[in-house]
Formats: structure tokens, C-alpha cells, sequence
């Protein structure tokens, strides 16, 4: 990125030049020779040929502060003559056409021939009145602050707003980070926004721009911060200007967290306080893991594109310019070939327009070489080995035409646009003299729009930074737009508009130019298009007022063309939505649901939906029903389906339904609306439609006596059927009287294996399922033995017996089953041993076992245990344990610890009953210990399944 005014090069690269150049001395004595001038004179036209060539040469100056240097005196001081003689040879050469003059008291006085290389520009008089008047016939104006920089309009608006923001917010200003690759300008731009916040007021005139290289600083926080705020350190010397800190993602991050919180202090300074602006810089991409905190904590930040970002425009001019600043600095008026002009601007430098820079200036060196004469002529061999091997070199007719670099060209990426909309003027104005009719003109303007869309589509986007963002809006828009009016709009269309919008926020200049002087034609291009589209005006204006919803932008002339002209050429006029259905029901969503329902039977969206809350007026009503009944106007008939008869009037409040069929029909119901809009998608009429339906949507009913399946209670146990036959009478001696449901037990691994399939499930309406473990049936609630036992059953009771019990009985159930299931009497129940030496066993076994795993089990889970333990010597003894369960040798693998401690503190029990306890029921106990009542093995006893069930 470069200004156009001259800028200063840096005097490790510039090449060593003289004082007076042989080529500005060559011109100078051809006048001068035949004038017979002495020496003096000579002097000064070759001190005044230098001063003037070095006008633009300071970075970011203006040049009117430096007009001091070409008056009388300053002369006369600098060559030590008399301030008399200075005047007469001043005079003189202004005479010969040699030197211009400008302005009275103080008068200035400049080389003509260096002033037209600077300007670019002819000078037709010697004299002028003054210095404003003589820059303004030269057709350049000076520019202010951002607009010196190529591509302000384009490529860099969007960075350069967010600079301009970043300024001037109240109080101080706010931080801003500048993210982009090596040489795309982001030190230009600092220096710029020095100068437009002098311009703008939000910086004194005395302010000035300090720059720090972080990477100096890169693991020491501490002398950071004490450089930046000591007396004559940066926030210092910037006098309440702009303190510029590149690389700072080279700081470590207690660097990078001190930097922030003195940045922190800086933006919320209170004004008049001269607090510093502070503009932070990196080479890293916004979105990159090293700028991920810096961009979470710096408020703004702004990307700046890299050369291949830049749009062919701007790539142009910056070689143009390059070149010319060239020829400026070392006093000769550089020719190139086309065929190189193209290559360069076509190239993508790896430092970006530092690169592009370097590379003519190497150009210019080889060229200047074979130099003879005022010009320097560079041609396509004279090109770097890269740009000679790689793709930017292209061969075309006039690749050997030579490009004045001394005058404009207009860019090629300019012409096209121009020539794009220059075309669609052509049959509008044949439209407008009458040799084009109206159909024609659209069609026409329609095709040629394509052509502006291939424009946006391969040229470059001057909005890049956030047209992807602008992308996804639109994407969102087009699809809600798609499913509105039942059309198919592609991602090409999202991309169309995002484009179409970031030219219209940073047009080129010429654009912009071309807008302002055809604004009418615009407007009537627009308006023959939309004459002729009926469908594609409702379509494009919906995508307008989205967007302007979302984004807060409202569609200028072109855009809005643009689209439609798109719109127009994607829609197929025989694929619209010719009829259109509106549900209008009381309720806060029922006429939603009845239209979402029936577009999802049909497969097709033809309903649109109006929920009439309770307390709403049917006039109020009318207003959104206008609006659906409006952003359906191209449609030829509409059906409105009502759910009461107050509503079949709704359409005497309608403003406007010309040009279509209205129908209205009440009792809405989803199967009313399938049939409604089955006949639209058919093609029928409305009265067609609506007599089928009506017809169609008759009542029907019948009854579903009721169901006599007894309620009942089932028990289960793992012990077997017999423990929860002893369960199930434990239960039975707590009920106040005779049980009002079937209490039914039932072996527990036929539960598990059948689950809610099983034959019990079928036979009786089961209430709630009570026993030892949980056999998972499906939608069947489970109260555990352990829960009655504790006392923390009281809830499922209550819904389980609620419909078999009154209140009384149910309160003095919940008493008898407190003093009947404690758990000495559930254990005698449960099992077919002696329960008082096998109870006392259990309780040493458990107690041993938490001595060896160190694990505490609590009350109530040692109540459940104490209970599967009983079932499990049981089973032993009985010769039924559980054979199977899920990965079991990896359970034994990888607990082999608790395997080894479970068999020590049951080895007694073992020995006494002679039996051994098997790895699966370990794992059970280890499961219920855990809390883990996932069903992981497989309730299958040795004996096959079996189906039992005792009432």
C-alpha cells in the first residue's frame, strides 16, 4: 500500500544519486544554451530543479508546509546571493518558460519541467496567483490523510473505518490492532491516521507518531512498560498523538498482559489528559492461534489485505505509481511495455506492495543501463527471473506498446465495469426513444446483468474482509426466502449479494462517478425489469427488507437491479407459487401448528400461518393478514382457512386483494388443510378446492370401551420365586384389610429376560413392580426392598396404591410396612436358611470386607447389601447363581484386588455351606456397592429360563 503523493526512500536501498542528474542537466542546457546564462543562474534553475523534485518526498507531509522553501529568501539564503540578483534571474527564467511563479507575497517559484513530472501534468502559463490556483489547474488537488492511500475506496475502506472509529471515540480514543502479512502497509497507515486525527480534531497539531519494535522486548515485561511511560520514552515524545507497536505478538504473554493493562489505562483516560492513542500491529492473520488473546482483549482490530487481496485496480495504480515516483526520483519519465506493466501489477509479491515496490525499482536500475536520453524505457526481458517463469506473464497483441507512465491510465478492471454498465444503458435507451418495447428492454437488461454479475463473481473484492461474514447472512436470508415462496435460489445467489453489497459500501471511484451522473437511468432500468417480474420484485424485496432488518442496509438502485435482474433470470415463472394458503386461528400457536404440519405432509410449503391470540380483536387481525396477502401479490388465488365462523368475514377489513381469487373456509384443522392443499398443488380452482374439502372433512368417531385388565402388584426376587412369594406376604400383612389389587409374584430373571413383553404385563394392569433388584421394565415403576426397609419408598407407594387405597388406609399402610419391613424380618423372609446364623454371618463378611478395600459403605446401601448377600448364599447353596455377565474376565482383570477380598471375608461362609462364590457374583456385589445398576450381566440361570409367576 502506497500514498500517491511522493514518499521518502529509505537510505539503505536508495541509490547513491548526485546532485545534479546528467539527464536534468541535458534538458536544462538545451534552454539555457541558447540563453547564454551566467553560472549563477544556472545554479539556481538546478537548486530549484532539486527542491521541486523533492516536494513529495516526505512521508506524510503536506506539501503546503513545505511551500517556505521556494520563496525569494529561502533561495537567497541557500545560495548565498544577494536577495536583488535572485529575484532578477528568477525573473528571468520565468521569462524563458523555464520556471513557474505563483502567488504574491511570499511569491514561489518552482522547476517547470520537475513540476509537470510531480503532477503528472502539462503547465500551459508561467505565471499563476497563486500556489491553490496553479495545484488546481494542474487537475490535482492535494488529498488529506486516508484518501492518499490507493485503494481507500477500495480494498483498505473497510480497515481504514475501523481506524477512523478507533480515533475518534470518546474519550481517548480506542486501541486498534492492525493484523496483515509483512509490507501491506500497515506502518503507512499509522501515519496516516496521525494525520487524519490532526484533520479531525481528536489530535492536536504538536502530536506526533512514535514507533516501538516489540520483538525487542519479546520476555521482558517490566522494561516495556517502563520505556513506554518514563519521562522522553514513546507515550512521551508522542505529545497526546498515536504510539505504533509493531510485531506485538512477538511479546511473551506477561508482556503482552502488562502492554494491555497500560493500553487499558491509556483508553480511559479522561479528557483533556494528553492520553496517547495506542495502534497495535501484526503479521499474523486475526483469526491465528498467536493472535487469539490479543483479539480477544484489544477492543478493535482490523484486517489489512495483502497484495493478492487488492483488486486489480488498485494493483495497477500501485505500479503505476511506483513507477512514476521512480521517474521522479531519479529525473526521467519512465516508458514501460504493456506486456511488463501487466506482468507486475499480476504478480503476488511474498512482501506484498513491498515487494512490488522493490521489484521496479530493480527495473529501473537494470533499464537504466541502456538509457539514452530524458526516457527510461523498461521492457518485459528486463523483468526478475521469477516474474519471467511464473504465471503473471501472459502474451497479448500489444504487449510491446509502450505506457507514457508520465500520464493516467485507466485501469483495466476500470474499463470493464464501465463498459458493463455502459451496456445495459443501450436498450434502455432505445426503450426510452421508442424502438424498444418494454418486454424487450427487460429481457435484455436481465441477460446483460450477467455480465455484471460475472464482474463481482472472478474480479476482486474491494470488501473481502467482510464479505465472508456478509456471505453468511445472505446465505441465511436466501434460504429462509427459498422456503418462503418455494423456490430454489442457490449459493450463488448468497454470494452475488455479498458482493453487490461490498460494492455498494466501497465503490471505486469511477462507480461511484458513474451512479452520481446515471442515477435517473438507473432508477428506470429498475423499474422496466420490475414491470415485467412480478414474481422476482416480491422475491427481491424480501431479500432487501431482510437484509435491512439484519444488517441495517438498505439497497441503493444498482444492487437492488442487480439482484432483481438475477432473481428474474434464476426463477422459473412456471415453477412459482401461484396459489397461496393462510391459516388464521385463535390460540398462541395453533395456526402455526396446523400449517407447519399440513407443509410437512405436502412436502411442499404452501401454507402461511397467523396465531390470533385470545384477547385480540379480528379487526387487528386485518394488518398481518394484508402483509402476507401484499408479499403474495404475483399470486393468482388465495385460500384462508379460519377455525370459527367470526372469522369468514376477515376479509371485508382487507385494503387490497386485486388481481387475485380469495377463498375462505372454516373449522381449520390439519386434515382440512392436506386437503385444501392438495387441490392448490394440483392446480384446481379455489371453488373446486373448496367444495372437496368441505365435503371431504366430515365427522367421524367411534368408542374404545374400557379396559378390564385387574390392577396389580408384582414381586420379584433374585433369590428365586419362593423369596418373592415371601416378599409379596410381608407386603400383604401391611395392608389394612383385604389387598384391592392382585398381588402376583414372579421369578425375577423372567422379568429381566422378557422385560415389559412379559406374559404378567399382559394379563394385569401392573401398578408398580417391588422386589430385591430392578428387572428394567419398560414404563413399569420399581420400588426396591431397600428403600421400604429405609423408609424411602413413601412417594412410589403413594402413586402405586393412590387409585387401590383411600387416605386413611393408604396412612396406616405406610405404618404397618415401618414396623413389618425392618431388616432382620425381610431377611427371614427372604431365605430358606437359618436367618439368625446366616444373618450374623453377613454382617461379619460385609464388616470384613470394608476392612480389606478400605471403602466405607454407607447405611443404606448396606441395607440393600445385607439382603443380595442373603440371596446370594442362597443361590449358592441352591446351586443357581448367576452364570453370566457382561466382560466378565476383564471385570476379573482389571478388579482382581476386590475379587481376592470379596473371597476372604466370605471364606467362612464358603467353608460353613461348602460353597464357592464365582466371579460373576462378585461383580453383581461390586456393581451394587458402586451404585452401578446398569443390567450388566444376563439374568440366565443354570437351568434355562423359565416362566413362573405365583398369585
Amino acid at each position: 500500500m502506497e500514498c500517491r503523493s511522493s514518499r521518502a526512500r529509505d537510505k539503505t536501498r536508495a541509490p547513491t544519486r548526485p546532485e545534479h542528474h546528467p539527464a536534468r542537466k541535458v534538458w536544462d542546457e538545451r534552454r539555457t544554451s541558447r540563453m547564454n546564462i551566467p553560472e549563477t543562474q544556472k545554479d539556481l534553475l538546478a537548486y530549484l530543479d532539486r527542491i521541486t523534485r523533492e516536494l513529495g518526498s516526505t512521508r506524510g507531509g503536506r506539501i503546503q508546509n513545505r511551500l517556505d522553501h521556494f520563496t525569494t529568501a529561502s533561495i537567497t539564503d541557500s545560495l548565498a546571493i544577494s536577495r536583488s540578483l535572485a529575484s532578477q534571474y528568477l525573473n528571468e527564467l520565468v521569462r524563458a518558460g523555464l520556471v513557474v511563479k505563483a502567488g504574491a507575497r511570499p511569491v514561489c517559484y518552482f522547476h517547470r519541467r520537475s513540476l509537470e513530472r510531480f503532477f503528472q501534468s502539462r503547465i500551459e502559463r508561467s505565471t499563476y496567483p497563486s500556489v491553490e490556483q496553479l495545484f488546481a489547474t494542474l487537475g490535482n488537488g492535494e488529498r488529506l490523510d486516508f484518501d492518499r492511500a490507493i485503494g481507500h475506496e477500495l480494498s483498505l475502506a473497510p480497515c481504514i473505518s475501523q481506524l477512523c472509529a478507533a480515533l475518534k471515540y470518546p474519550p481517548a480514543g480506542l486501541p486498534i490492532l492492525l493484523c496483515g502479512a509483512s509490507g501491506t502497509g500497515k506502518g503507512l497507515l499509522a501515519e496516516l491516521a496521525l494525520e487524519y486525527g490532526k484533520n479531525v480534531g481528536v489530535l492536536q497539531q504538536e502530536a506526533k507518531l512514535v514507533s516501538i519494535d516489540c520483538s525487542h522486548y519479546a520476555d521482558d515485561a517490566r522494561a516495556l512498560t517502563h520505556d513506554l511511560c518514563a519521562d522522553g520514552g514513546p507515550a512521551d515524545r508522542a505529545s497526546g498523538g498515536i504510539v505504533y507497536l509493531k510485531d506485538v505478538d512477538a511479546l511473551s504473554p506477561a508482556a503482552q498482559d502488562a502492554l494491555l493493562e497500560w493500553a487499558s489505562a491509556q483508553a480511559g483516560a479522561i479528557v483533556p489528559a494528553p492520553a496517547v492513542r495506542l495502534i497495535f500491529a501484526t503479521s499474523n492473520e486475526a483469526d491465528s492461534t498467536e493472535c487469539r488473546s490479543l483479539t480477544r482483549r484489544i477492543p478493535m482490530s482490523a484486517q489489512v489485505p495483502s497484495l493478492r487481496e487488492r483488486t486489480q485496480e488498485e494493483r495497477e495504480e500501485l505500479t503505476l505509481h511506483f513507477l512514476k515516483e521512480e521517474g521522479r526520483r531519479i529525473g526521467r519519465d519512465i516508458l514501460i511495455s504493456r506486456g511488463a506493466f501487466r506482468a507486475l501489477a499480476g504478480t503476488n509479491f511474498e512482501e506484498n506492495v513491498r515487494g512490488l515496490r522493490d521489484c521496479i525499482t530493480n527495473c529501473c536500475a537494470e533499464a537504466y543501463l541502456d538509457t539514452k536520453g530524458e526516457s527510461l524505457e523498461i521492457r518485459t526481458y528486463q523483468l526478475p527471473s521469477a516474474i519471467l517463469a511464473g504465471s503473471a506473464l501472459e502474451r497479448s497483441e500489444n504487449d510491446m506498446q509502450l505506457i507514457d507512465t508520465t500520464r493516467s491510465i485507466q485501469s483495466q478492471a476500470d474499463d470493464r465495469a464501465r463498459h458493463v454498465l455502459d451496456a445495459m444503458l443501450e436498450p434502455y435507451e432505445s426503450y426510452r426513444e421508442g424502438t424498444l418495447d418494454g418486454g424487450a428492454c427487460s429481457a435484455q437488461l436481465v441477460e446483460r446483468a450477467r455480465d455484471l454479475e460475472d464482474y463481482l463473481a472472478f474480479g476482486q473484492n474491494p470488501g473481502r474482509s467482510k464479505s465472508d461474514a456478509y456471505e453468511q447472512i445472505a446465505d441465511s436470508v436466501v434460504t429462509s426466502v427459498n422456503e418462503l415462496y418455494s423456490i430454489d435460489l442457490s449459493r450463488k445467489s448468497s454470494h452475488l449479494i455479498a458482493q453487490g453489497i461490498c460494492l455498494q459500501l466501497w465503490p471505486p471511484a469511477s462507480l461511484s462517478r458513474w451512479k452520481s451522473s446515471h442515477a435517473s437511468e438507473l432508477s428506470g432500468m429498475r423499474g422496466v425489469v420490475a414491470q415485467r417480474n412480478r414474481f422476482a420484485v416480491t422475491v427481491c424485496a424480501c431479500i432487501a427488507d431482510e437484509l435491512k432488518a439484519t444488517l441495517g442496509i438498505a439497497l441503493d438502485d444498482l444492487t437492488c437491479l442487480l439482484v432483481l435482474a438475477h432473481a428474474a433470470l434464476a426463477l422459473d415463472p412456471s415453477k412459482r407459487r401461484r396459489s397461496v394458503g393462510i391459516v388464521l386461528s385463535h390460540g398462541y400457536s395453533t395456526a402455526t401448528s396446523i400449517a407447519d404440519a399440513a407443509n410437512r405432509i405436502l412436502d411442499t410449503r404452501v401454507f402461511e400461518a397467523i396465531d390470533m391470540p385470545y384477547d385480540q380483536k379480528v379487526t387487528d387481525v386485518a394488518v398481518p393478514l394484508q402483509q402476507i396477502i401484499d408479499r403474495f401479490s404475483y399470486a393468482d388465488e388465495v385460500v384462508i382457512l379460519v377455525d370459527m365462523g367470526s372469522l369468514q368475514d376477515i376479509y371485508k377489513s382487507l385494503e387490497s386483494t386485486s388481481g387475485m381469487t380469495l377463498g375462505i373456509i372454516n373449522n381449520a384443522s390439519t386434515g382440512l388443510a392436506v386437503e385444501v392443499g392438495a387441490g392448490l398443488i394440483a392446480g384446481r380452482s379455489v371453488r373446486e378446492v373448496l367444495d372437496d374439502a368441505a365435503a371431504a372433512c366430515t365427522c367421524n368417531y367411534h368408542i374404545v370401551a374400557r379396559n378390564a385388565r385387574p390392577d396389580a402388584i408384582v414381586f420379584c426376587s433374585e433369590g428365586g420365586l419362593d423369596a418373592a412369594a415371601r416378599i409379596r406376604d410381608l407386603v400383604a400383612q401391611s395392608l389394612p384389610g383385604e389387598s384391592p389389587a392382585r398381588l402376583v409374584a414372579v421369578d425375577w430373571r423372567q422379568l429381566a429376560n422378557n422385560g415389559s413383553e412379559d406374559a404378567a404385563f399382559s394379563q394385569y394392569n401392573v401398578r408398580s413392580v417391588i422386589g430385591t433388584d430392578n428387572p428394567h421394565a419398560d414404563g413399569v415403576p420399581f420400588i426396591s426392598l431397600e428403600e421400604l426397609i429405609a423408609g424411602e419408598g413413601t412417594a412410589q407407594i403413594d402413586r402405586a396404591f393412590a387409585r387401590l387405597l383411600d387416605a386413611d388406609s393408604l396412612r396406616t399402610f405406610h405404618q404397618n410396612l415401618v414396623k413389618n419391613m425392618t431388616l432382620r424380618n425381610v431377611v427371614e423372609s427372604i431365605t430358606i436358611l437359618n436367618p439368625n446364623k446366616l444373618f450374623g454371618e453377613i454382617e461379619s463378611a460385609a464388616e470384613r470386607l470394608q476392612q480389606l478395600t478400605g471403602d466405607v459403605i454407607g447405611a443404606r446401601v448396606s441395607m440393600g447389601l445385607y439382603v443380595h448377600l442373603c440371596c446370594l448364599v442362597e443361590r449358592l447353596v441352591t446351586r443357581s447363581p448367576i452364570e453370566n455377565y457382561a466382560d466378565e474376565q476383564r471385570f476379573a482383570n482389571e478388579h482382581n484386588d476386590f475379587v481376592e477380598a470379596f473371597r476372604t471375608s466370605f471364606s467362612d461362609i464358603s467353608a460353613h455351606y461348602h460353597v464357592e462364590v464365582p466371579v460373576t457374583e462378585i461383580a453383581y456385589a461390586y456393581d451394587y456397592i458402586n451404585s452401578r445398576h446398569a443390567p450388566r450381566r444376563q439374568a440366565t440361570p443354570n437351568d434355562g429360563p423359565a416362566a413362573q409367576q405365583d398369585e
